[in-house]
């Protein structure tokens, strides 16, 4: 709380601090016109506007005090400057004011509050000549709200929230050293094929620094606020992206009905699902495809943080307005469209995988097949259909089995038995 105040100029204010508080609590004082605020607190460490619903009388000037029930502090003159409503002033806009009615200016020191105290804010004139009293001393009882705390309280929540997705995605060893790998922003937005994800890393840090700003905003004014058309394209074009990239990644990765099953048949992949271990997602994932440098994910990349720089530049009191150029918007969507596109052309081991899978399934339906025809009947065991289908033919089949297996375990790290490789004939 700071000392009580009484310049050293008596022209400055009608009267001292001690002086000014004597005389409101005499209760002498004509009651001024109604005050409003357009927050539920007061804001400190910056300018906010409090409206007088008295019409604006040039020359007459409004003072300003705060009483904290055992201690006063009045403004300096400097720091409640008195104007005139307009139709672009917020608080007309809302309909709390009339236009040509009063507005005062106060510039409110961080010092002044602390833990959203509850105080008498004071809005008086001064009776001719100045320098006597108070004069139609208006009231209202409202909170401050600390600027310093409430920063620190957002960069406290970030934290946290960010520091519970490291506690969530941790391994189930429970160690420190697995805590500690789970906080890596690339581990953190790895798709499903184990992969730093751009479009959600973009998606998560556009999302925390939107809720970093709302929440800024909810503790210093005690109010929400809508987001502007921009802020939500944003937010869309990047959520979007990154749905369609998961989704691509999750097609692209991912085996066909038909090969799975055929796969778990013969004991190739285990029955339970097999979850991909983003370890090993690193920084390197968002700016390459398959290992080389891709400029349009870097471009992407610098112009969402060119965004969140804007995003935060503006600060919380325009949330509701801020614009983010068509240009940026275009730049960040054809990243996106390009980004996905990439994914969509570009070959996978699990794309090859999947053709060769099917191509080693059709062979061995044609060897059961071929089987059944020479003997015309069921066939009772392999022993029993190689001599029918032939030594090269059957040969050839187990040539290709090691093949796909191959590739299956270059794709997947599973070590397939050879005996696993026997086509099931019967």
């Amino acid at each position: 709380m700071p000392a009580a105040v009484t310049p050293s100029d008596p022209q400055k204010q009608c009267v001292g601090a001690n002086e000014f508080a004597v005389e409101l609590r005499s209760g002498r004082n004509p009651v001024g016109a109604a005050i409003v605020l357009a927050t539920n607190f007061l804001p400190t460490n910056q300018h906010v506007d409090v409206g007088v619903r008295a019409a604006f009388v040039d020359g007459v000037r409004y003072f300003a005090g705060i009483d904290y029930g055992d201690e006063t502090y009045l403004f300096k003159r400097q720091d409640a400057v008195t104007h005139r409503a307009t139709e672009s002033d917020p608080l007309v806009q809302k309909h709390l004011l009339e236009p040509d009615q009063t507005i005062v200016t106060l510039n409110m020191g961080d010092d002044l509050a602390w833990f959203w105290s509850r105080v008498d804010l004071y809005l008086y004139t001064c009776n001719s000549p100045v320098g006597q009293s108070p004069w139609r001393a208006s009231s209202v009882s409202v909170r401050l709200s600390p600027y310093w705390f409430s920063i620190f309280a957002v960069v406290a929540e970030i934290l946290i929230l960010y520091v519970w997705i490291g506690f969530a995605l941790r391994k189930q060893d429970h160690t420190l050293a697995s805590f500690l790998r789970a906080l890596n922003p690339a581990q953190v937005s790895a798709g499903p094929d184990g992969k730093g994800s751009l479009s959600t890393f973009q998606t998560l840090a556009f999302s925390l620094s939107v809720a970093a700003l709302i929440t800024l905003l909810l503790l210093q004014t005690g109010t929400l606020v809508d987001l502007s058309g921009s802020i939500l394209t944003l937010l869309g074009i990047s959520g979007i992206g990154a749905t369609i990239a998961k989704g691509t990644d999750s097609q692209r990765n991912t085996l066909s009905a038909d090969n799975r099953a055929w796969l778990l048949r013969r004991g190739w992949i285990p029955m339970a699902k097999t979850v991909v271990d983003p370890s090993n997602a690193t920084w390197r994932d968002f700016f390459t495809t398959d290992g080389v440098f891709d400029v349009y994910r870097y471009q992407s990349f610098i112009f969402g943080l060119v965004v969140i720089g804007g995003l935060i530049a503006a600060g919380v009191n325009q949330l509701s307005t801020f614009v983010v150029p068509n240009t940026i918007l275009g730049i960040v969507g054809l990243s996106q469209v390009v980004y996905i596109g990439g994914k969509l052309v570009t070959p996978t081991n699990i794309s090859d995988l999947n053709a060769a899978i099917a191509g080693l399934r059709t062979d061995e339906q044609k060897l059961k097949a071929a089987a059944v025809a020479k003997k015309q009947g069921q066939v009772a065991s392999l022993a029993e259909a190689i001599p029918l289908i032939g030594q090269d033919v059957y040969d050839e089949y187990r040539q290709k089995a090691r093949d796909v297996a191959a590739i299956f375990s270059d794709a997947t790290g599973i070590i397939i038995a050879d005996a696993s490789l026997e086509p099931v004939i019967i």
